[in-house]
């Protein structure tokens, strides 16, 4: 017997899956509450995002309120103005700061002063007195009767409150010609 198959034929099969109305109903309802969901949270983003635009928006019209008030309190029509507005500000700014530091330099000079003249040093005379306030630093220059009273000034010096600090020593004392010359120099006794 003589038996004949067929290659191009697909034989029938059973399928596993089967759409039924109810299951297509279910898959349709899942995917709809998806897009719901996805759309809810769109939009929640929307409004949040929303919200920081306004926030900006408020704050840039306050910038540009400000702004305006600034270009009618200082008018400068063009940048070559400002900027030398800017630098004559600069140059005021220099020479004030040098006055500032040249009151300020000499700021214990009233102290120093008026601690000189509470000394009572009979026999001395000074005839000069330089003040390095920078550097901290006394000089004095006169003339004494005698020599020594140079040794016990320096000692007074020292003892005076106006000087905290400061230690005096004798840097020269010439004899000759009479009457004696003298310098006095005094420096903090902690260095700086």
């Amino acid at each position: 017997m003589l038996q004949q198959i067929n290659l191009y034929k697909l034989l029938p099969t059973k399928s596993r899956f089967q759409l039924t109305p109810m299951l297509a109903s279910v898959i349709y309802g899942v995917v709809i509450a998806v897009l719901v969901l996805i759309f809810g949270v769109e939009l929640r983003q929307k409004y949040k995002v929303t919200e920081k635009f306004d926030l900006l928006t408020q704050q840039v019209n306050l910038v540009q309120q400000q702004l305006a008030s600034l270009e009618n309190e200082y008018p400068f029509s063009d940048a070559v103005t400002l900027n030398k507005a800017l630098e004559e500000l600069e140059t005021q700014l220099t020479m004030k700061l040098k006055m500032l530091n040249s009151l300020t330099q000499h700021n214990n000079f009233s102290a120093y002063l008026t601690g000189l003249a509470s000394m009572d040093m009979p026999g001395i005379w000074l005839t000069e007195i330089k003040f390095d306030n920078m550097l901290q630093k006394i000089d004095l220059k006169g003339f004494a009767l005698q020599s020594v009273l140079v040794e016990q000034a320096t000692l007074k010096l020292d003892a005076q409150s106006a000087f905290a600090g400061l230690k005096f020593e004798v840097q020269n004392v010439t004899e000759d010609p009479a009457p004696p010359s003298f310098e006095i120099s005094a420096k903090p006794e902690v260095p700086l």
